[in-house]
């Protein structure tokens, strides 16, 4: 009896192990939004006619929010999957909205903009830039950013609870009036 018995309970380690590592292989990776990030960019105070704009890149701001993969990957997967099944983690797009563009405030205002991610993972996870896009020279009030394939992998990072997002930007000209903006970030989740 106790060799049957031992004989199950080694059957059934070994077949939970390997439904384990199917399962791993067969999680089919989804896409997951982190919470939206909005914030304002503030009007200039009136400036002399013909002020330049300021050279070089500006820290535009920081922006920290939590984020579970765990419980975004279970949402995504109706429980099928956890965090334990995600071996990488990129960015796939992010999507810059702006709420109230018009044909003198827009995107085209800015030259560029640079994003950084960090996280509260721990001391493995140092700031490591995540996108650097250039805006048109043309109106636009919504901009798409695709990450490249080499895109750097984020999986350490969200070993954390919360994500710093830090904003950079080159003017290109003046706005004349506070513009709020929301950004999008889908990241690929496999």
């Amino acid at each position: 009896m106790k060799k049957v018995a031992g004989c199950f309970l080694l059957f059934t380690i070994i077949t939970s192990l390997a439904c384990h590592k199917i399962i791993n292989t067969d999680f089919p990776g989804v896409d997951v939004d982190v919470p939206e990030v909005a914030f304002t960019i503030p009007a200039p105070p009136p400036l002399p006619p013909g002020t330049p704009v300021p050279p070089g890149e500006q820290t535009l701001g920081s922006f920290i929010k939590g984020f579970n993969l765990d419980s975004a990957v279970k949402a995504k997967t109706s429980g099928q999957f956890g965090a334990g099944d995600v071996t990488s983690v990129k960015i796939k797009q992010i999507v810059f909205s702006m709420s109230n563009a018009d044909e003198q405030n827009n995107f085209s205002n800015f030259e560029s903009t640079r994003f950084t991610f960090a996280s509260n993972a721990g001391t493995n996870t140092p700031e490591v830039e995540i996108a650097s896009v250039t805006f048109p020279q043309t109106f636009t009030s919504t901009v798409t950013y695709t990450a490249p394939d080499n895109a750097p992998e984020l999986r350490p990072y969200l070993n954390g609870t919360q994500l710093t997002f830090n904003v950079y930007g080159k003017l290109r000209k003046y706005t004349t009036k506070a513009l709020p903006v929301s950004v999008l970030v889908t990241m690929k989740v496999k």
